[in-house]
């Protein structure tokens, strides 16, 4: 991946002398601030912005280990063939016209990449707007030279964008209102080759990126990111796009790909400790308050610390602190003292801090206020964090930025303004903010957003479960493990609980019965109440069909409902005889195989009200113990499940268990697609799957 980065020379195909044009606009970027080769390729000039002009890319002198493609698509194929013959190592095709537009496009593009792949050349975009390093002042990219010559400023926030005109319009918000510094901005489109899962662990080796965001409308390998991410240091953000069917469906046409489910996309990455954000701007807040957390900050415990000139706001910080739970923190008797030395004798102090008596005190004196209060709840051990709020504008208010950032650094904790003033000022004072590495809001809600976000991360640095790629070794007898792969479709009930109960999962007693005595013989056995149903091949909805038969209580009964079953069926399935099994607490656990991320267990609220409140979780497996139980704590029902009206919380550790083992099974049989357990009958004892279905490809 490095001669994408780093490339030695390199050639822009479909180069103009045309300033309306792309190729013209790639090739001035290239001359403002890249030092290799520079090859500009088009038959019709010899000379193009005073460089020679070649007529393909293999005519071009000496070695070319990058070249960018500005050309229709249909030309395209004959550009890779020429860079193929010219032996580069990488082609970003930034033009569009490919898989986004329809079959013919799809067959284009696929047959780029099967020319490249077999030349061993990597591939990027196409439909995309290339590659901006604004650390060492590279653009290859076609976008207008004008709006990158002001404003862009280099930092450590790397983005991966796959639209590619939403990564200029990123740049260019970035720019205009002065939100941060930028590190790289990779634009990658229809990903048809490189992808995140190549970019993400590039920028985990670049010294130049401290946190890594993403704006993704699909996952091209959801197993691969996810364990990426896991084994990241550095902060990552995702916004991810087409999570909603309509949005699916625009991603689709375009980029040309599935956006998966948006349940299991959001557990995943926050099984990978990846924040993610809902929405642009809150992606850029997360990117640029990551990335001024100081480095000695750890374990955050929550306190924080707020410093107004203002009651009210002093008033409305807290309250969106506790909303969002974080804790106000109570001074130590030390922090109080040392900030009561600047206040009038009538002002006690507490926190949040009102700093408008201590100004009035001092406006004779040289004391900075802003700074005097900095050290004294910095210094306060149950502070983890500062709220601070800033008036700009005309306030006779002084405040020492690279004092405060210092201040911060040293004490290993985040200082976070809240501004607010005339719009030049402010303008100022956020651009002057951005160079000593403090993070500036103009909204107190987005601030404690953020800062919860941050103090979450390093609170939790743990949190994130290394996870392997491989399930239980399979216990199931050679019946089983037979009838399991030579199977396709939905296994019936009885075939799958017995497929299940091998793998630990508690199933209730039953027995199949082929005629009436067999039937007697088994709720003998199992003793009455019982429940009877009707198994038919493919059946997986036996209650709408009229098969299944509730609280039998005695032979005469059990007598009729199995003549009534096997009437019904026609003589086409069997009977099962199972114990009636009651409880309060009904859940749904369940595996499904996503397209993206593999297989992946599901848990919410069960029995006929499944479907009804949609109270569900997911995550992908496998899942350890601890992750398990963390998946239960995620439901809705919360109540229900720690017990209410007298009955006893319900035991999550075997809920956790069952959970697990789902998630092996999935691991350890790649044909299976679903499994559905509904009701799962969960008590304070235990658990019993009462119904399951295994569906098997």
């Amino acid at each position: 991946m490095d001669f994408f980065f780093n490339p030695k020379a390199v050639a822009v195909v479909g180069a103009t002398p045309n300033p309306f044009k792309g190729g013209c606009s790639i090739l001035k970027n290239l001359m403002a601030g890249y030092q290799g080769g520079i090859y500009p390729i088009n038959p019709r000039y010899d000379k193009i912005e005073g460089l020679p002009a070649f007529p393909s890319v293999s005519a071009v002198d000496g070695p070319v280990d990058l070249a960018i493609i500005f050309v229709p698509a249909k030309a395209t194929p004959g550009a890779v063939e020429d860079c193929i013959r010219k032996g580069v190592s990488g082609i970003i095709i930034e033009s569009g016209g490919f898989a986004e537009t329809g079959t013919e496009g799809r067959m284009q593009q696929q047959r780029v990449l099967d020319m490249a792949k077999g030349a061993g050349i990597r591939l990027w975009g196409p439909n995309c707007m290339g590659l901006v390093d604004a650390v060492h002042g590279r653009v290859f990219s076609f976008m207008d030279p004008r709006a990158l010559q002001t404003g862009l400023v280099p930092g450590n926030v790397s983005l991966v964008v796959q639209s590619g005109m939403l990564s200029a319009g990123f740049l260019v918000d970035i720019m205009t209102h002065g939100i941060m510094g930028i590190s790289k901005v990779c634009s990658v489109g229809n990903k048809m080759d490189v992808d995140e899962c190549d970019l993400v662990p590039w920028l985990l080796r670049d010294p130049d990126t401290a946190v890594i965001g993403l704006y993704l409308e699909t996952i091209t390998d959801g197993r691969r990111f996810i364990n990426l991410c896991r084994g990241s240091v550095k902060p990552i953000v995702v916004l991810k796009g087409g999570k909603s069917a309509r949005g699916a469906q625009a991603a689709m046409s375009h980029t040309a790909s599935l956006a998966g489910n948006r349940r299991i996309v959001s557990r995943a990455l926050a099984q990978a400790g990846v924040v993610e954000a809902c929405d642009f701007k809150q992606m850029m807040d997360l990117c640029r308050s990551l990335a001024t957390v100081p480095a000695k900050a750890s374990d955050l415990k929550g306190g924080v610390a707020i410093l107004t000139f203002s009651g009210g706001a002093g008033i409305v910080s807290s309250d969106f602190l506790e909303d969002m739970g974080l804790t106000v923190a109570d001074f130590a008797d030390d922090t109080k003292k040392n900030l009561q030395a600047v206040f009038p004798d009538w002002m006690p102090v507490a926190n949040p801090v009102d700093l408008w008596p201590a100004m009035e005190k001092n406006a004779a004196t040289d004391v900075d206020i802003y700074s005097e209060a900095m050290k004294a709840v910095l210094a306060d051990p149950a502070v983890d964090a500062v709220l601070l709020h800033v008036f700009v504008g005309n306030f006779r208010i002084r405040i020492n930025l690279p004092d405060l950032a210092q201040q911060s650094r040293a004490a290993g904790k985040p200082v976070f303004i809240w501004l607010l003033g005339r719009r030049e000022e402010a303008y100022q004072f956020q651009m002057a903010a951005r160079e000593h590495g403090v993070p500036v809001f103009q909204e107190l809600y987005r601030a404690v957003d953020c800062l919860r976000t941050v103090m979450n991360q390093k609170k939790h640095p743990s949190a994130v479960i290394a996870a392997g790629e491989t399930g239980e070794p399979s216990p199931l007898s050679p019946v089983l493990k037979n009838v399991l792969d030579s199977a396709a479709g939905p296994l019936d009930e009885f075939i799958s609980k017995k497929i299940l109960n091998a793998y630990g999962v508690p199933t209730v007693e039953e027995v199949m019965a082929d005629n009436v005595d067999e039937c007697l013989q088994a709720t003998a056995r199992i003793g009455y109440p019982v429940v009877m149903k009707g198994l038919q091949a493919g059946d997986v909805h036996k209650t709408e069909l009229g098969l299944v038969y509730l609280d039998i209580r005695n032979k005469s009964t059990a007598t009729k409902t199995f003549r009534t079953i096997t009437r019904k069926m026609g003589g086409r399935g069997r009977v099962l005889i199972q114990k009636h099994v009651r409880g309060h607490v009904e859940l749904i656990l369940g595996l499904l195989r996503d397209q993206q991320f593999g297989p992946c267990v599901m848990i919410g609220l069960g029995g006929i009200l499944a479907e009804v409140f949609q109270d569900a979780v997911f995550a992908m497996a496998p899942l350890n113990h601890q992750e398990a139980l963390v998946l239960t704590d995620r439901l809705q029902v919360q109540k229900l499940l720690d017990g209410f009206r007298g009955s006893p919380p319900v035991n999550r550790d075997e809920l956790a268990r069952i959970l697990t083992a789902l998630g092996n099974i999935g691991l350890a049989h790649p044909r299976i697609q679903e499994i559905d357990i509904n009701p799962l009958i969960i008590t304070a004892e235990g658990a019993v799957a009462v119904d399951a279905t295994i569906i098997v490809r």
